[in-house]
């Protein structure tokens, strides 16, 4: 688990371990979606 800051515009950064264990790219698609109180990122 890794904690992440909202930044002013509301934008927060992928931390590098969790974008290379699931391979995310530049230019990848991910879907947004909320799930009880969490809020889900999943590789399109």
């Amino acid at each position: 688990m890794k904690r992440v800051k909202v930044t002013r515009n509301f934008q927060v950064t992928i931390p590098a371990g969790i974008r290379e264990r699931l391979g995310i790219r530049v230019g990848d698609v991910l879907i947004v979606y909320v799930e009880d109180d969490k809020i889900i990122f999943r590789k399109y």
